[in-house]
């Protein structure tokens, strides 16, 4: 069967109705998920296809592709328009870690960024057998039909509704298959049909397909006769009711906790980007009553009046102010605060309420709801090994602060609650290294931080003794709660914090981080009163880490004990920060600023990436000026004979088609050999043609002259040039 040979105005129309058919799996992506920038993917379709038509060399294809998939990830992650060095090693290296994760298999932990780079991995693969489906298989029938199954399954399964999707598909997709059925046919007949002829052969499919499908799409339906598979499904599988239910929690902030456990709904859905150079906690709120069940605030909270732009709190420590950016995309009841923060700076003139018992800011005349941003000044807190360690149980009596609150427990908890506590914290004698033994005791012995599987207590049963003693599985709730009562079971005065993890960092050149902290990082941890150091964060659950600071500075009498005692750790941190403090040499500063420049001044890329890609399609449509030339220096390495000759009539051959003389396969080489005799004058083309023809259907390679026929088809194609 003879392959077909497309014109490119065909394939025009065919890369574009593909476009359009890809298009239907982005829209229920987009519905169903937070998938952003879809514009990027389309577009990089339109580049992949155009870069097809031009019929550029793989690597130059290949090239142009990645630059674009980089440039991409930098407009989608670090919200800069032009590439960087900098962040271009960023993702480098966040591809390295998660190609590992990935052969581990730890799907789960791949960053959003690596997520992104395997989609466009996955287009680009549907892309390249799209063109292989078109161009070489003249069929698109299968992606058609995956197209379709894909399409209905979401619409069964999920809230997308594929009602106008899917007679969009089926008009796109008819017209794709009847052209290439209608091209494919024309193939196999030997027949060669320009695009007006195609069109015109198109044409009654097209209309009738177009009339069924719009006649299809406004004609009455009757309902469906089995109206929700689903339930049905579900109790074939035996999962009926372990399924998500609509009464299940989902992922979030929540100011009811006076019910504890259960499993949720994992939400991936944005709350806030933060930009901030460093990770950091954002804390929302504190509650003191535990009920057995759950937190409440028990102790009515006192109010204070403040100002955004006005300086609210004393720093904790003397140390650099720092700046957090919050953008958010959807409201919170309270303000999401770092630990430390000492002024809410922007936007100014504004009224906050302060809750100071349930450390809750919010803002007044019904903008709380509508804030979308606001800037926070902090100190992060930063706390002294040797200080931590002298405050002792009996230092809680010269406390100032009424802190009976905060021992508060259940007079219905059991006492084996009590009895691991105390079990746990007898060895110790400092009131932080009681602490430290209880948030460790959970890694230690048997627990899992576990989302689904997470029992509610019963009516009679405590939400911490279940926890501690017959599930042990879990997420913050179980893990911040239980080591916040285990506290208060040996009198140290202990609050339960909500609020939001760090989230995942995105990196940005201009030295700041962006973390986007989603409906996922809402998270619990706790509090814990020290003598003379005042509140401390915790966290007790296994696979976060509280971001505090520690100054190990402790005296020792022996310098050797201390020596001992003292953490590698900051040995480490100290000797990666000694580098810092050497003076760079003022050339040096000089090649730096200027390279700051350089990569700061987005034309450049501009006129770069024009450049690159005008040589490129400079380069390659005049490839048969510059191409003889090195085809004849590239085949005078060889030995004269039967594969060299070979080759050179066949570059001979291809050279005339890209002057605009090919061979029409009806044609005898006899014949072709006349017409190209006829152009550039002279019997060059016959006599190779002679040679050729002896020597292909004659067998005869041993008489050739071969070197008068090096120099005539050196000359011929030579010819071809001028």
């Amino acid at each position: 069967m003879k392959k077909p040979v497309l014109n490119w105005k065909v394939l025009v129309f065919l890369y574009a109705l593909s476009v359009v058919l890809l298009w239907e799996w982005f829209i229920p992506i987009m519905e169903l998920t937070d998938f952003g920038h879809p514009s990027l993917f389309i577009i990089y379709l339109v580049l992949f296809f155009a870069l097809a038509l031009l019929r550029l060399p793989w690597w130059i294809s290949g090239a142009i592709q990645i630059l674009y998939v980089v440039w991409a990830i930098h407009y989608m992650y670090f919200d800069r328009l032009w590439i960087s060095i900098e962040t271009t090693g960023y993702i480098w290296q966040d591809v390295q870690q998660n190609v590992l994760l990935l052969f581990k298999g730890d799907l789960g932990e791949l960053s959003n960024l690596f997520r992104t780079v395997l989609l466009f991995t996955l287009v680009w693969m549907i892309a390249y057998l799209l063109r292989h489906w078109i161009e070489v298989r003249s069929s698109m029938m299968m992606f058609f039909s995956f197209t379709i199954v894909f399409v209905a399954l979401l619409d069964t399964f999920t809230p997308y509704d594929a009602t106008s999707s899917i007679v969009r598909i089926m008009i796109v997709g008819l017209v794709i298959v009847g052209t290439l059925t209608l091209i494919k046919l024309s193939g196999e007949k030997g027949l060669s049909l320009r695009p007006k002829k195609i069109l015109l052969l198109s044409l009654p499919v097209i209309l009738i397909v177009v009339f069924v499908g719009l006649l299809s799409r406004n004609a009455p339906v009757y309902p469906p006769a089995w109206p929700d598979p689903v339930p049905f499904l579900l109790s074939l599988s035996g999962v009926e009711d372990k399924g998500v239910d609509k009464g299940q929690a989902r992922a979030g902030y929540d100011p009811n906790d006076s019910q504890l456990g259960g499993a949720f709904v994992q939400d991936n859905q944005l709350v806030f980007e933060a930009s901030v150079k460093q990770r950091q906690y954002w804390r929302i709120e504190t509650k003191d009553t535990y009920t057995s069940k759950g937190w409440i605030q028990d102790q009515e909270s006192m109010k204070e009046l403040l100002d955004t732009g006005e300086d609210l709190w004393d720093p904790l420590v003397d140390g650099q102010v720092s700046r957090a950016l919050l953008d958010f995309a959807e409201p919170l009841p309270f303000l999401a605060t770092p630990y430390g923060a000492t002024k809410i700076s922007s936007p100014e003139g504004l009224n906050l309420m302060h809750e100071m018992e349930a450390n809750r800011l919010y803002l007044l005349m019904g903008l709380q709801e509508k804030i979308k941003q606001y800037e926070i000044e902090f100190v992060e807190p930063t706390y002294i090994m040797s200080d931590l360690q002298k405050a002792e149980m009996v230092n809680y009596e010269t406390v100032p602060e009424d802190l009976t609150s905060y021992v508060q427990l259940p007079d219905e908890l059991p006492e084996r609650v009590k009895e691991l506590a105390l079990s746990i914290t007898e060895n110790e004698t400092a009131v932080y290294d009681k602490v430290k033994a209880v948030e460790q005791y959970f890694k230690k012995n048997g627990f899992v931080y576990e989302t689904q599987n997470v029992p509610v207590p019963d009516e009679e049963q405590d939400y911490v003794d279940q926890f501690l003693f017959d599930t042990k599985k879990g997420y913050c709730d179980n893990f911040s709660t239980s080591m916040a009562v285990m506290l208060r079971s040996v009198d140290i005065p202990t609050r339960w914090v909500k609020g939001f993890a760090p989230g995942e960092m995105a990196f940005k050149a201009s030295g700041e981080n962006i973390y986007r902290v989603t409906n996922d990082d809402a998270h619990s941890w706790v509090e814990a009163y020290i003598p003379e150091i005042g509140w401390m964060p915790f966290e007790p659950t296994l696979g976060f880490t509280q971001p505090t600071e520690i100054e190990f500075d402790i005296s020792n009498e022996n310098p050797e004990e201390e020596e001992i005692k003292k953490p590698v750790k900051p040995e480490v941190e100290q000797q990666k920060e000694l580098p810092k403090k050497t003076k760079s040499s003022p050339a040096s500063d000089v090649f730096k600023q200027k390279l700051t420049w350089l990569f700061s001044q987005w034309w450049i890329y501009v006129a770069l990436f024009v450049l690159i890609i005008g040589a490129s399609v400079v380069i390659y449509s005049k490839r048969s000026n510059w191409l003889p030339k090195w085809r004849i220096k590239q085949l005078k390495k060889l030995p004269n004979g039967r594969v060299k000759f070979e080759q050179q009539f066949t570059q001979l051959l291809q050279q005339l088609a890209r002057t605009g003389l090919p061979k029409d396969t009806a044609m005898t080489l006899s014949n072709y050999a006349i017409l190209v005799d006829e152009r550039y004058g002279g019997d060059r083309m016959a006599v190779l043609t002679r040679a050729y023809e002896m020597g292909v259907y004659g067998n005869d390679w041993q008489s050739q002259e071969w070197d008068k026929l090096n120099e005539v088809w050196e000359d011929l194609i030579i010819s071809t040039i001028c």
